[in-house]
């Protein structure tokens, strides 16, 4: 079953995605210089605009970044990993040692690093290709895993398979059996299974990287902050994937701070992303490292890299909210890096959950909804505006 947000957020992004093509049409037949009108009932409030509204040379600077220094180099290192992954992964098929389903788990943690970066920006071609949706759905269901291998029936494209494909699922067959090697040499089903699933997985990720490209144009061309924009898709988008992928599942399931329907749950580190790998080696450091790259995505996206970025355009308008988001990165790398589990030190704090890493990813939420959407005229599109 999928949660009622991951239903609404597969529908709304494909809606995303057909109101760009008409944006585009608008702004080809308009001035280049001036941004898309914003009705009245899509704007923040009942304020005067003008001067937050960015000019067109600044818009221009920002998508052209976006486009070439954060998203098509995100892309072009998951197709890189992922391809240097799939050769692991024939490499061992061709001779089942342990030296190299070692190669193999190399393979694959640089990949899901990689993915992590591309995962944050799950809007227009990403979305498309439901990268997140289909490669990254834990924890693995491993009964319904052991399934499809048995019966030789999977089929990745397939929402029936969602728990039990992906990256989890190659955290449970290259991380969950004590006897590693014995897993894959006692039964070629096995084998057979994870080659055809990284063969899917590498596919996707050269699709995309060619995808990106073409739409680089399309992308840079729908200026503006009106909702369906490049701007307004990008923030809404990120920051949602932010919600549901960093606060919620890297850490609200864990802790217990969230749960089915938005509603609290237990403490149960077994939530916790790549949990064999974090078994297998008796630490939490690679799950950790995985929250760490998402967030660092999030402030490339916002600072620009060392182009033209978001904290930019902020600057200009209130430098004290551009010093409140670099803060408030900061504080949420510090926190990761100064921690040994998801879970934190639950004995220190006096809790059954250590909620300081949650409230910083949420209040980075609160910071983007409250802040930088209003200062740029941008909608929050689940219509709360609240930064819940």
């Amino acid at each position: 079953m999928f949660r009622a947000s991951e239903i609404y957020y597969r529908l709304r992004r494909t809606s995303l995605f057909a109101l760009v093509v008409c944006i585009v049409l608008i702004n080809a037949c308009g001035s280049s210089e001036e941004p898309l009108p914003v009705e009245p009932n899509d704007m923040m409030d009942d304020e005067d605009t003008t001067s937050t509204t960015p000019p067109a040379n600044e818009f221009d600077l920002l998508l052209v970044n976006q486009i070439d220094s954060i998203i098509i180099p995100a892309s072009e290192n998951y197709q890189v990993q992922m391809t240097a992954f799939l050769s692991a992964v024939n490499a061992f098929n061709g001779s089942t040692t342990q030296e190299n389903l070692d190669a193999v788990r190399d393979g694959f943690s640089n990949a899901y690093l990689a993915y992590q970066r591309i995962a944050l920006h799950d809007y227009f071609e990403t979305a498309n290709t439901l990268l997140v949706f289909r490669s990254n759905q834990f924890p693995v269901d491993e009964a319904l895993l052991e399934t499809f291998i048995a019966n030789q029936s999977f089929d990745f494209t397939s929402t029936n398979q969602i728990r039990a494909t992906g990256f989890p699922a190659l955290d449970f067959m290259l991380y969950g059996p004590e006897d590693g090697l014995g897993y894959f040499t006692e039964d070629e089903n096995r084998l057979s299974f994870l080659v055809a699933l990284v063969n899917f997985l590498s596919s996707e990720a050269s699709d995309l990287l060619v995808d990106w490209n073409d739409f680089r144009d399309v992308f840079i061309i729908n200026a503006g902050t009106a909702q369906g924009s490049s701007i307004s898709t990008q923030l809404n988008a990120s920051i949602l994937y932010w919600e549901e992928n960093v606060r919620e599942a890297k850490v609200g399931f864990p802790i217990g701070l969230s749960g089915p329907f938005d509603s609290p749950g237990d403490v149960n580190p077994e939530l916790i992303e790549a949990v064999n790998r974090a078994a297998f080696d008796g630490n939490e450091s690679f799950t950790l490292s995985l929250a760490q790259a998402s967030v660092e995505e999030l402030q490339r996206l916002y600072t620009g890299g060392n182009g033209q970025g978001y904290d930019d355009l902020l600057a200009t308008r209130d430098q004290a909210v551009d010093d409140l988001i670099d803060d408030q990165f900061e504080l949420i790398l510090s926190e990761l890096s100064s921690r040994n589990t998801i879970l934190g030190d639950t004995e220190l704090s006096g809790s059954p959950r250590d909620a300081e890493l949650f409230d910083a990813v949420q209040a980075m939420v609160t910071l983007f909804k409250g802040d930088i959407f209003a200062l740029l005229n941008v909608q929050d599109e689940d219509m709360m505006n609240d930064g819940d």
